[in-house]
């Protein structure tokens, strides 16, 4: 009777959960998954395609090239602000750092800022000629094309989003640090263990499931990120920033191919737990070796 009740009081609790998911996760991801299967045009009645959206993506150059795009300002952004977010988060954690507090704050401040709004200073920021660079007197920096050479763009979007996004995965590595048992770091060093040696023996494999779960988060959040590059490039120069977010919303919003774009959404949930899956293996796989 008891454990009767107990379920009942805990599916009351987790019952908005459940309804959340259903409504915002589950029913939108199976109608992208029908409509994906059918020619639908937005203010048309859909009719059956079968797979026709999927192999057309997959001979389409223009998916081929958002896919690139957006791969490349994710490998830019993983790489430099996971590495970033990990040497604050060893300072911080440090106890002999003054206002560690303050300092935290600081970090976690560009995360919670708007994107829109950040986007618009980050506007400002690359103008050449006439933007912030200029107005610093830093003349090398002052002609550079940042959002209009196909070179450049990219790495525009990835500084953005790098300034943007890394005081986040900080905080979470600074929380894997902290949840490392301070009598196992004294034995180290005790031990003799010099800081690269408690760090590589000690913290780094200690700190794999969060470091999974940053990985994951950092790549699941910038293949998705829409406002960065439509703020500051809007996909171009040439097509070189014209990532699969927003190749998604041409198609559906612009040209009306609705069915088309439900395909390369699936696509996208596709490459996503691909790279979930794999990045949890390797890392496991590495931790167990």
């Amino acid at each position: 009777m008891l454990k009767n009740r107990d379920f009942r009081v805990a599916m009351v609790f987790i019952s908005p959960a459940i309804l959340f998911f259903l409504l915002f996760w589950a029913a939108p991801m199976a109608l992208a998954v029908y409509y994906s299967l059918t020619d639908w045009q937005v203010g048309q009645d859909e009719t059956w395609a079968g797979l026709a959206n999927y192999t057309r993506l997959l001979s389409d150059p223009e998916f081929h090239t958002a896919v690139l795009s957006s791969l490349t300002i994710v490998g830019i952004v993983m790489a430099a602000s996971l590495a970033i977010a990990l040497g604050v988060a060893l300072v911080l954690v440090d106890p002999r750092i003054r206002a560690g507090r303050l300092w935290r704050v600081a970090v976690i401040v560009p995360v919670v800022t708007d994107w829109v709004a950040t986007g618009l200073v980050f506007q400002l920021f690359f103008l050449p000629n006439q933007g912030v660079l200029a107005s610093l007197g830093i003349d090398a920096l002052t002609n550079v094309g940042w959002t209009t050479d196909a070179s450049l763009a990219p790495w525009a979007i990835a500084i953005f989003v790098i300034w943007k996004q890394t005081g986040l995965y900080a905080i979470f590595f600074l929380a894997g640090l902290k949840g490392i048992p301070a009598d196992v770091m004294e034995a180290a060093r005790v031990d003799g263990a010099n800081p690269w040696q408690a760090f590589w023996r000690i913290r780094w494999p200690m700190m794999r499931p969060i470091t999974v779960f940053v990985v994951v988060l950092a790549f699941v959040t910038t293949l998705g990120l829409f406002e960065p590059v439509y703020l500051l490039t809007g996909g171009g120069p040439a097509g070189a920033t014209r990532t699969l977010p927003l190749f998604l919303f041409e198609n559906f919003f612009t040209f009306g191919n609705s069915g088309y774009a439900s395909a390369a959404g699936i696509y996208f949930l596709v490459l996503s737990l691909l790279f979930t899956f794999v990045a949890s293996r390797i890392l496991k796989d590495s931790h167990e070796s």
